[in-house]
């Protein structure tokens, strides 16, 4: 199994020359290495869905899901997936959630959703829904968010804590639809609605679960509007707005900006800030995944530094 460090080495291949992503349109106090290509060998689309704390990724590749664990790709299929099955979540113990679709004879698919833990798989559907789709888990494996269809064919964001057995629909009135992607350990949930103009617009929500806060963000200046996806420990949010990945928080963003007709979007989130997401080709429509890591400060360098230098002068003094 891959651990944070191991992906920074990778993202980062050594510190000469390194260059940073940094602000574009809005100040990010932390900035982040070129992200590193990350694709399936032989598919030719590559979607990163998350990253838990021990590294370990999940995503789609092509019609098939995958994880990515010590260097390795595996696939992952739900017996009942005739169609295909994605997945889009994995806690740090191990928990994966995602969803899978069976055909219908001259109709479409059918998606249900899942939890898959210790080897078996549960079933999650939310009653009176004509479809549920989990897009995240938390962390600490408590709370699943996603999306589900009503009876009118809207489709709504919801919140489900697994500890207490609560169901949670975060839309409000005026959402055309709206998701619910990114849920950290302390029921801080991210997400983003579409509105007509004349009810507010579309933009991103942070909503906490204890208290029912719920905080909206309509448009980041010279980007466009955000659309939020995944929220770490820290309050570190992941998502895009127009063509361009963000990562950090409301205000202080660290932005990612595609070349030519490409689009780019960033999506799950680690606590030590391990960032995964895919461009899509503006031509061919493909996907191309890529991971990211947080780069120190330069004042962060010095203090490394001194103390890598303390330790060797230390031992120089032993022998």
């Amino acid at each position: 199994m891959i651990n944070s460090s191991s992906i920074a080495r990778a993202a980062l291949g050594g510190l000469t020359g390194l260059l940073l992503w940094g602000p574009t349109a809005a100040s990010a106090s932390t900035n982040y290495s070129v992200p590193a290509d990350f694709n399936r060998p032989g598919f030719a689309s590559t979607q990163p869905w998350d990253i838990n704390d021990n590294g370990v990724i999940v995503g789609r590749s092509d019609d098939e899901s995958f994880l990515y664990s010590a260097g390795a790709f595996t696939s992952f299929s739900h017996p009942d997936g005739a169609s295909s099955t994605g997945l889009t979540g994995v806690a740090n113990d191990g928990t994966l959630v995602g969803s899978y679709w069976t055909a219908v004879p001259d109709g479409p698919s059918i998606q249900h959703s899942f939890i898959y833990s210790a080897g078996n798989f549960t079933a999650f559907e939310i009653a009176g829904s004509s479809g549920t789709s989990i897009r995240n888990i938390s962390s600490n494996a408590r709370y699943l968010t996603g999306t589900a269809n009503n009876a009118t064919g809207g489709v709504y964001a919801f919140a489900f804590d697994r500890l207490t057995q609560t169901l949670t629909k975060l839309s409000v009135a005026g959402d055309n639809s709206s998701i619910a992607q990114g849920a950290n350990s302390s029921g801080l949930v991210t997400g983003s609605f579409t509105r007509p103009a004349n009810a507010g617009g579309s933009g991103a929500f942070i909503v906490d679960l204890n208290t029912m806060t719920r905080t909206e963000y309509f448009g980041i200046a010279g980007i466009g509007v955000p659309r939020f996806r995944d929220i770490n420990d820290s309050g570190v949010v992941s998502g895009f707005a127009g063509a361009t990945a963000i990562v950090g928080k409301p205000g202080d963003w660290a932005v990612f900006t595609p070349t030519d007709n490409n689009s780019m979007g960033s999506y799950g989130l680690n606590n030590s800030g391990a960032l995964v997401g895919w461009t899509q080709d503006g031509t061919t429509s493909n996907y191309s995944g890529w991971v990211a890591t947080p780069v120190p400060e330069p004042a962060s360098w010095a203090l490394m530094a001194l103390g890598l230098s303390g330790l060797a002068l230390r031992k120089r003094r032993q022998t």
